[in-house]
């Protein structure tokens, strides 16, 4: 008995740890440009995608980062470098609901401030010897995504 107590635990807990989410977000950058867009997670994918046509989506699934431009979403590139802060957000998300306060990752510190409400972010404070900057995120709603909407070819756009 007390073992099947543990498996339903364990599947129980599981269950509640799978994110399933949209939100947005708006980063606000240490020369005060200001960026918003939309993220969504699901499982062990992301997206991050800006509302900008000059700006760019990354998606991340089987552990690869891959970038489109938002002008022209038929070409995708891979990122191999410089991905220390998204190899972060994607930590963090793995990590719901026990979020640490702080990440250290490849030498970017990230701050993590927590909703009271949903106990999820409200705010990332990223900071590296050259990049500093805030993501706010807003209007998280758990929700059923489409996985088609992590594919880079074809290409999906997605509207929050």
């Amino acid at each position: 008995m007390r073992y099947i107590f543990l498996l339903v635990l364990f599947f129980t807990n599981q269950n509640i740890a799978a994110l399933e989410l949209s939100c947005l977000f708006e980063e606000v950058h240490q020369n005060g440009d200001i960026e918003q867009g939309v993220f969504i997670t699901k499982d062990e994918k992301f997206r991050y995608q800006y509302f900008s046509k000059n700006l760019i989506t990354i998606i991340y699934k089987d552990e690869l980062f891959i970038y489109l431009q938002n002008s022209d979403t038929t070409k995708y590139f891979r990122i191999d470098n410089n991905t220390s802060t998204l190899e972060a957000i994607v930590k963090i998300l793995g990590d719901f609901p026990n979020i640490k306060n702080e990440y250290f990752i490849n030498e970017v510190t990230i701050k993590v401030e927590i909703s009271k409400e949903s106990k999820f972010p409200k705010r990332f404070i990223v900071l590296s010897e050259n990049f500093n900057m805030s993501m706010y995120i807003n209007d998280c709603k758990n929700k059923d995504i489409n996985d088609k909407y992590f594919l880079f070819s074809p290409f999906w756009d997605y509207k929050y």
